[in-house]
């Protein structure tokens, strides 16, 4: 019997060896990994979300986790350009997988018309990156990670493509929900500090007529930000959606009636694992609806 339980043994240590060492860059891509993976391994997180994916530099222990890596799953250069020495081989960059629904940059730090919908480019320089926020993305990846894996694990490659479909068939059902109670608020003018939520606003028909700054660099001065309260105002701008941290916002709202609501449109501080993809969509969802007055259901 002994010898049995050291071959059990063995062979289960082998098995759990040859599962595929993978990485993601963001909560959210970990998350549609993990889903494909469940029940047959786990993805290692590289940035946990907390600082801003735009710019930065590897820890060691980071530049060993690409280094290991079989495969490494990245939203691609649009969105990490400093990723992109570091991911050299062995990486799937999902913004240009075939079938990416892809949006232009808009131009950040004044109001727009609210119409700016749908227009698709092909220059990764002028892509909006946060495409995960649009959930008909998320449900292609799903299968695109899944054959991504199946080449490089093909003895799982049923598993993967059957959590891939299983995914699919949650966020379907997440997105019909959030579409329905949505719906109502379509035409209710929103405004945002940064310009990251574009990909949910276009799949739910909402409108977004200001995005207030550039980017992270962007630092308005008294007069420009007395001149932007005074047009949000002006546009009927009841919700002003800002991401967590910094006094901004208020400056900008400090004497109108506009609601500030904090979104984090990277999800990091909701549980790390393959929940939280769906997690985030609802928290958005949720997030907007209170914003505009309306309590979530």
């Amino acid at each position: 019997m002994r010898w049995m339980t050291l071959i059990v043994i063995l062979w289960t240590g082998t098995a759990a060896a040859e599962t595929p060492k993978v990485v993601a860059d963001i909560p959210p891509v970990h998350s549609l990994v993990a889903r494909v993976m469940a029940g047959i391994g786990e993805p290692a997180l590289l940035l946990d979300g907390t600082a801003s994916p735009h710019g930065g530099s590897l820890r060691p222990s980071q530049a060993r986790a690409l280094a290991g890596a079989d495969l490494v799953i990245w939203m691609g250069d649009a969105l990490s350009p400093w990723l992109e020495d570091a991911i050299r081989r062995n990486g799937l960059a999902l913004l240009e997988a075939e079938g990416t629904h892809r949006l232009e940059m808009r131009e950040g730090g004044v109001l727009h018309d609210g119409h700016d919908h749908g227009h698709e480019h092909d220059h990764h320089d002028a892509i909006d990156p946060h495409a995960w926020l649009d959930p008909a993305n998320g449900r292609l990846w799903l299968d695109i990670i899944a054959a991504a894996l199946s080449d490089i694990d093909p003895e799982n490659a049923d598993r993967y493509a059957a959590n891939a479909a299983a995914g699919r068939q949650e966020l379907e059902a997440l997105e019909a929900r959030i579409a329905a109670r949505l719906t109502p608020l379509q035409g209710q003018s929103i405004a945002v500090i940064h310009d990251a939520f574009h990909y949910f606003e276009d799949r739910f028909g909402l409108t977004t007529v200001a995005a207030l700054i550039a980017g992270d660099g962007d630092k308005p001065g008294p007069r420009r930000i007395q001149a932007i309260r005074k047009r949000l105002s002006a546009g009927g701008v009841t919700c002003l959606i800002a991401e967590p941290g910094g006094s901004m916002p208020e400056r900008f709202v400090s004497g109108t009636e506009i609601t500030v609501q904090r979104i984090d449109p990277l999800g990091a501080r909701i549980e790390i694992g393959e929940g939280l993809y769906p997690a985030l969509l609802q928290d958005i969802a949720d997030g907007i609806i209170t914003c505009l007055g309306k309590a979530p259901s």
